[in-house]
């Protein structure tokens, strides 16, 4: 009978976290911002940039962009047929090879671009810069409402990854939200999506030295990845915790090992002790064991969680 009711209690589970996942990817639809006209217009000659800014005094609200992008044709290829037709058709807009013809061999700020997620997923540097814009890295205005205190650049990553725009307004969480933190802080959105230089650990341990160790008692998960245990952008649990404890700590501990099971049966709910020698059957005495677990944290008896240098049961 407990295996049925373990089986379906796994199944339920499964059930749950799949649904949270399909609902976490429904919340990210990406759509592109900038036009997707990259091909070069046929037959057209340069004109030069001062013949386009007899049409375009103003572009944007300003008179002026910056120095290094003021040839338009450099950017939007030659513009001869769009002189004479003025149709938006008739020109071409920057692809991303136009942008890293400057912003890899010359800055070497991109090295790593083509192996990014962003890239792979097929958005335009224009997506999120505009380089019209004469603001701090000619990025994009957002339109995100209630973020004021959080940074523009995380603005414009939360604008597509609503997921993480909820995570970070729960209980527990990196101080996004405030404005103290910025996604910039972790992530590189020109290369993998998944943290700036080295493991995730490495950038996790740029702030909480403390629980990286090397330790001489080690607890797997730690090493495996911070992000086993924590959701770094929030969570319900306190600690960045996936979910509470013990629930968190019972996915890899078993209830009946040597030390916490109770052959006897005997549990304390609500402060009334019932004795082993009660009539029990198999199905109560298990019941019994994991509410005594339950109402419990781990963290009270194993303090040391991330590690130890005196205690391979990670106690202190």
């Amino acid at each position: 009978m407990h295996e049925g009711w373990v089986s379906g209690r796994t199944g339920l589970t499964a059930a749950l976290f799949l649904g949270l996942g399909l609902a976490a990817c429904a919340a990210l639809q990406w759509q592109p911002l900038g036009p997707r006209r990259t091909a070069a217009i046929e037959n057209a000659q340069p004109v030069g940039a001062e013949d386009c800014l007899t049409c375009h005094e103003q572009v944007q609200g300003h008179a002026k962009i910056a120095g290094y992008h003021a040839d338009c044709e450099t950017c939007h290829g030659s513009g001869s047929v769009h002189g004479e037709t003025e149709e938006p058709a008739d020109i071409r807009y920057p692809s991303n090879g136009d942008c890293l013809a400057c912003h890899e061999a010359g800055w070497n700020t991109h090295l790593q671009w083509g192996t990014g997620e962003h890239s792979r997923a097929g958005v335009f540097c224009s997506d999120c810069h505009n380089p019209h814009d004469v603001t701090k890295r000619h990025l994009r205005s957002h339109t995100l409402a209630g973020f004021e205190r959080v940074d523009a650049a995380s603005r414009l990553c939360l604008e597509c990854h609503a997921d993480t725009a909820s995570q970070i307004r729960f209980q527990s969480h990196h101080p996004i939200w405030e404005g103290a933190m910025s996604c910039l802080s972790c992530h590189d959105p020109h290369e993998d999506s998944q943290v700036r230089h080295g493991t995730r650990n490495q950038r996790c341990a740029g702030c909480h030295q403390d629980t990286m160790g090397p330790w001489i008692f080690e607890h797997p998960p730690v090493v495996d990845g911070c992000v086993v245990c924590h959701n770094p952008h929030g969570a319900v649990g306190e600690n960045l915790l996936e979910t509470i404890q013990p629930t968190i700590c019972l996915s890899c501990h078993p209830l009946n090992d040597m030390w916490h099971h109770d052959p006897a049966g005997s549990a304390i709910l609500d402060n009334t002790t019932i004795s082993g020698d009660f009539p029990q059957t198999n199905t109560e005495r298990i019941i019994r064991q994991e509410a005594k677990l339950f109402l419990r944290r781990c963290t009270d008896c194993h303090g040391a969680i991330h590690g130890s240098y005196t205690d391979e049961h990670l106690r202190h």
